[in-house]
């Protein structure tokens, strides 16, 4: 059988037009949330402002001061763990503070692509095309969803991916709770005889791989639907790292402030590594969804004036007019809207800007009846 199908549809322009005027209401959806979304966006918190209050402490030191206790602290020095774990599986235990296994099944990928195309009268034929391919996917789809599943059958995965951490750990003499503090990414362990236990088939392979056959004649570099492939991240003990959480005697827990912000981090370096880190995660999160913000607002707009292009797609030099300028214009109204939607969400959400605004509105307010009680004083003035 095939791994690659076709489908070919034409719909009428009735039929387009019925579709369009469904799709005005899913644009309202879309026009309306973008505005929600881009608001809550602006009044998120940036987590690294409230590490930049957390009072530091030196972790080698005991603290003195029983005043710090419940407040936000920072900590840096030697992260550590004399616990030994493994993944009770394949990796040997060993002086781990953190042991990830990824488990990829070589398994069916189901991709689709679609071409449409406008005719003359307003019907439009769709030409998609499904591809299926071979990859190896730690989530392997299920077949049942495939398009066309026949031949393309995908196994129950037979093992899953598996995350370990020790369950107890100190920075200098503070100790924490591994188990719930978040952990910067571990780093790929390269695999060998020493470090791993190959039982139940499963043979080294490429360095950093364990392969585990299911089929009969899958190897590592031709592996058949079914087999997988497993491989280590981890992060040793013993590493330099700074530490932000709820100062409690000599242990230091999870912190949470007033407003419900959490934070309960540990990085590799110092201070200053650590918060800037934390600001480099807001600003990507917070242009990212400064994009779908504007991605969905011009999506809702551009549905809107579904039916007007579905109509103007009876010809085809009104179709290429239509879909320039309808597509040229929500784009354009799209960007305004999302940057003046950005810019008053950031004052709003901002205590200091809003006084700043309204001081300066208040300052304008002030110089425009000034100058215009100078200007009426000046044409009252009689001539002589």
């Amino acid at each position: 059988m095939s791994d690659k199908f076709t489908e070919i549809t034409t719909v009428g322009l009735g039929g387009r037009i019925t579709k369009s005027i469904k799709g005005v209401l899913l644009g309202i959806v879309l026009f309306v949330g973008s505005f929600g979304l881009l608001y809550w966006n602006e009044g998120r918190v940036d987590i690294s402002n409230i590490a930049k209050k957390a009072v530091e402490i030196n972790a080698e030191t005991e603290n003195a001061e029983v005043s710090l206790n419940g407040k936000l602290v920072s900590a840096s020095g030697i992260v550590n763990s004399n616990q030994i774990i493994g993944d009770n599986l394949f990796l040997k235990p060993d002086r781990f503070m953190v042991v990830e296994r990824r488990v990829e099944m070589y398994a069916w990928v189901e991709k689709s692509r679609k071409k449409s195309k406008r005719n003359v009268g307003g019907s439009e034929t769709s030409k998609k095309t499904y591809t299926y391919l071979k990859e190896w996917a730690e989530r392997p789809e299920s077949s049942s969803d495939f398009k066309y599943p026949e031949e393309h059958q995908n196994p129950q995965k037979s093992l899953d991916s598996y995350t370990g951490k020790t369950t107890a750990a100190t920075i200098g003499l503070y100790s924490f709770n591994p188990q719930s503090i978040k952990f910067p990414d571990a780093s790929v362990l390269p695999l060998n005889s020493k470090n791993t236990n190959l039982s139940s088939g499963a043979i080294l392979a490429n360095g950093s791989y364990l392969f585990l056959h299911k089929s009969d004649s899958g190897t590592f570099l031709n592996p058949q639907i079914g087999d997988l492939r497993i491989s280590y991240y981890v992060i040793h003990p013993n590493f330099n790292g700074t530490i932000f959480g709820k100062l409690n005697g000599n242990k230091i827990d999870p912190y949470h402030d007033q407003d419900g912000n959490y934070l309960y981090r540990i990085f590799f370096g110092n201070r200053e590594d650590g918060i800037a880190t934390l600001h480099s995660e807001f600003t990507n999160a917070l242009w990212i969804m400064r994009l779908v913000g504007f991605l969905i607002m011009w999506a809702g707009l551009s549905f809107l004036f579904g039916p007007i292009s579905t109509l103007l797609d009876i010809l085809p030099i009104f179709r290429t007019i239509s879909r320039f300028f309808i597509g040229a214009v929500t784009f354009f109204v799209s960007l305004v809207l999302a940057v003046v939607t950005i810019a008053v969400s950031f004052i709003f959400n901002s205590i200091i800007m809003l006084f700043i605004v309204v001081i300066l509105v208040i300052a304008i307010i002030v110089l425009l009846l000034f100058m215009w009680r100078k200007r009426r004083e000046t044409v009252s003035i009689p001539k002589i």
